[in-house]
């Protein structure tokens, strides 16, 4: 028999649990170049003239996710400034279809090309969703990480459904019960 009366219980370890996706700092370094890149390219290439295919598809990313990230985030105290924000991003989505119009209708240019409004409100909201999108990386990148994947989940979807129906692509607005499902997804 023990001469301890109250012997020692077993040591058991705690299991950590981490729920959810895990993105390695590779991941995050690489989004930020998507970040810098696009944003190259809307200062630089699209007044240009010297934008492809793959470049309007970059900004439209782009756009598509600083507009989630923006729209997702409860921003207290700044609804004012969150709403004019988005009059300007919709301007913007409207000047990106214009051109990406202008070009499939082959009226002006084989080219993208933009009116100067329309490159000047892209430059704008361009800046705007850098900053946003840096600072989301630099503080949480795990949900900026997860809003990117979601984004580019949907968007490749829409593209999937509009080419089986022969429809155009183009910058179409978002569903917000569409992007939260698809942020569910991700989780």
């Amino acid at each position: 028999m023990p001469s301890n009366k109250k012997p020692r219980k077993p040591h058991r370890p705690i299991k950590i649990r981490l729920p959810g996706s895990h993105y390695s700092d590779a991941m995050v370094t690489e989004l930020k170049s998507i970040v810098n890149r696009t944003a190259l390219i809307i200062e630089i290439t699209l007044p240009r003239g010297d934008a492809t295919d793959d470049h309007m598809h970059c900004i439209q990313d782009f756009l598509n996710w600083g507009g989630i990230v923006v729209y997702l985030r409860r921003l207290k105290g700044q609804e004012e400034a969150k709403q004019e924000f988005f009059e300007r991003f919709q301007e913007a989505l409207h000047a990106l279809n214009d051109i990406l119009n202008r070009k499939n209708a082959k009226k002006a240019t084989s080219h993208y090309v933009g009116t100067a409004h329309e490159l000047d409100v892209l430059r704008d909201v361009g800046a705007g969703i850098c900053s946003i999108l840096r600072e989301g990386l630099e503080t949480a990148p795990r949900r900026t990480v997860r809003e990117f994947m979601a984004v580019k989940k949907l968007i490749d979807d829409e593209h999937e459904r509009r080419e089986k129906l022969g429809l155009p692509h183009g910058v179409h607005e978002m569903d917000e019960d569409l992007v939260l499902r698809y942020l569910e997804k991700v989780a």
